[in-house]
Formats: C-alpha cells, structure tokens, sequence
C-alpha cells in the first residue's frame, strides 16, 4: 500500500466533555477527558456499556459535537468539521455492505464518488482485494459471502481512500468466536501493513489484550489507566482496573509499615501475605490487593502461604481452576493451574490447601 508511517495521524483529545439532555434530565457520557493516540498505533478504547468509548469514537468522526474541549489531527482542529471532511473512516458493527452490488463495486463505490478514474480505481480496489486477502472474490455478492468474509470488505472499503485514522466500533461482536479469534489477527496485521491509526472500540478484553499496541480503560466517562496490554494486565493502578481485565482475586487487607524492603498484609486473623515495598506503596492502614489466579499455586498445608480447602474445581481444558475458602474468613481465593502432565497435584474438593503467593505477584490498588 502507498502509504507510509510520515503521512499517519496523530490524534490528541483536550478536555473532551459531551452532555447528552436538557438541563432537568442531563447525562454527562464524557467528563474532561484528554488523550494522546500515537501516529501508526492500534489504540483501543475498553470499558463496560455506557463507559463513553462509543461517545468518544463518535466524537472523532464528527457524528457528535463535543459540549467542551478540543479534537485535534495532526494538530489541526478538526471538532468542528463535518464528517465527510475529516480524512477519518469508521467501520460500524454492521458491516452496510450494498446488497445489490457485488464486492468490487462495494470496495470501489467510494472512490468512484470522489472522481477517481476508472484506471485508478480498478488498481486500488485490486490492491484492496490483495490486503484483505480476497483476491478471486471480487465478482459475488454479500449474500454469498461468510461473516468474516464480509467484514474484510468493509474493512477494505474503508481503507480504500486512505484515511488517517480508522475508527472501529465493536467490528467483531456478530462473529462466532473461532472467527472472531481469526479476525483479530487479521486487523492487527492490516493496521502494520496499512499504516493507518487505527482506534478500536469494544468491551471484550481479551481483543483489546491481543490486538492493542496501547488501551485505554474507561468508566462512567473517565479514563482511568492508559498504557501497553501487558502493563494494564500486570500493573493495574485501579480497582476497577483489575476487576475488569480478566480474572482477579481481590483482597482487603490491613498494611503494616514496610521493613527491610518489604510490606506484610494482614488479611484477617493469623492470615499475611508479604510483597515488595516499592515507589508509592501506600502507608499502613487498610488497602485493597489485586492477584492474578495464575500467579498463585497450591501447595500442601502447613507451607508458607494462605491456608484455606479447595471450595470448587472446574477443568477448562488448558487450565483447572481451584476456588478456595481462605481459613479465618479472609474471602475466596481463585488458583488457575495449567494443565501440564505432572506439572501439580491434583487437588479434590474439601482438601486443605495452602494459596501460595510470590511477593512480585502482589499488586496494592489506589482505590
């Protein structure tokens, strides 16, 4: 494809607000959000229904105004243009492919409305073909298509002008899940070989883990922590962080002060846990603490660790997931073991186990 990494987009959002309603009834979907989107970057926008990613995706391609901030593109202000004049494209959950036409028609349909010759637009609509991986395909219709089939067209004809930026609101939600699995492989390989900005909207963590060079969790109109998939994954700063990224044990525990470089929790009872004291390890009192069911392992009783009985097992195929009753009332505690020939002992349901937790593994939350 003809473009190159010079000519990508860079987007940065200033005090983005967006009110919805009258003065009686007003729903604040965005409050003074400000967001940077690097040039050439697969950024997402994760967050639960009604977070405003949705608001905010729309609000950049000009189909909503803001109430307050700027929306700037290559450092120009684009808020206040209409959509058809901001060089952006948006893919929607439906794909709006034209029935009637077939997938070279839908592809060129565009093109052809800006006025590029018949030449042109036959070699980009075959270039199009070759990107999405559909050369051979260019004379059926929709209706002959597969559902991943058809979105690749919708990808290609959104990309087929050559947009900055591309807006994706939840493209996958109406794929089976082998195809969904498929498709986000095949959009974070077009975004390298595009160069386009791509900004991806969805609630599925998993696609934002495996698709994203940045994600941007949201909540009730706020972004609460922005950074790499593995850093969100690893390093939540949030409670809310943690709990919507996968799976997580989450413990309120009582902090002593650190000694010697470490910090021993006291979750209830006899029951501690010791992490790293690092920067920014609140002071003692009470904190919440966030472990990945992976990190931990079970042991036999009386190792250094939490003592609890195994509450339920589920076998998951790759893993088995072991819920523990933490003794003295410290809560419920999920241990994920991958399922390796002689890897662990298997554990039965009533067994004591000890949860043991490597002090790396502890994450202490802000709230």
């Amino acid at each position: 494809m003809s473009m190159s990494k010079s000519e990508a987009a860079g987007i940065s959002i200033r005090g983005i607000s967006k009110v919805f309603g009258s003065a009686a009834d007003q729903v604040r979907a965005l409050d003074n959000v400000s967001l940077d989107i690097d040039h050439n970057e697969f950024f997402t926008l994760l967050g639960p229904s009604g977070c405003g990613k949705t608001t905010l995706l729309r609000l950049i391609a000009g189909f909503e105004q803001p109430t307050d901030g700027e929306i700037l593109l290559d450092g120009a202000e684009i808020a206040h243009l209409p959509p058809f004049q901001r060089p952006v494209n948006t893919v929607f959950q439906s794909y709006a492919l034209f029935p009637h036409m077939t997938v070279a028609r839908n592809i060129a349909f565009g093109l052809e409305m800006q006025g590029m010759s018949p030449a042109n637009v036959k070699a980009r609509v075959t270039e199009m073909l070759g990107l999405v991986q559909l050369g051979g395909l260019e004379a059926r219709r929709p209706a002959q298509l597969s559902g991943g089939q058809q979105q690749r067209v919708a990808l290609a004809r959104a990309l087929a002008n050559q947009p900055k930026v591309l807006l994706l609101d939840e493209p996958l939600s109406a794929l089976d899940l082998k195809l969904r699995k498929e498709m986000q492989i095949e959009l974070k390989r077009l975004q390298l070989e595009s160069g386009i900005t791509f900004v991806f909207v969805t609630h599925d963590q998993e696609e934002a883990l495996t698709m994203s060079d940045r994600v941007a969790v949201m909540s009730q109109g706020h972004i609460l922590q922005v950074g790499p998939p593995a850093e969100i994954y690893e390093h939540p700063r949030h409670r809310f962080v943690a709990d919507f990224i996968g799976e997580i044990n989450l413990l309120e525990a009582t902090a002593a002060a650190p000694d010697g470089g470490r910090v021993r929790f006291r979750l209830g009872g006899a029951q501690t846990l010791v992490a790293h004291a690092a920067a920014g390890t609140p002071p003692a009192g009470r904190v919440n603490l966030a472990i990945r069911p992976e990190r931990a392992s079970l042991e036999s009783p009386g190792k250094d660790g939490l003592a609890g009985a195994v509450e339920s097992i589920v076998y998951i195929g790759a893993d088995t997931v072991y819920r523990v009753a933490l003794a003295e009332g410290a809560g419920l505690f999920t241990v994920r073991v991958q399922n390796r020939t002689g890897a662990h002992r298997a554990y039965a349901t009533g067994d004591a186990v000890a949860v043991v937790v490597p002090p790396e593994a502890i994450q202490v939350l802000s709230d």
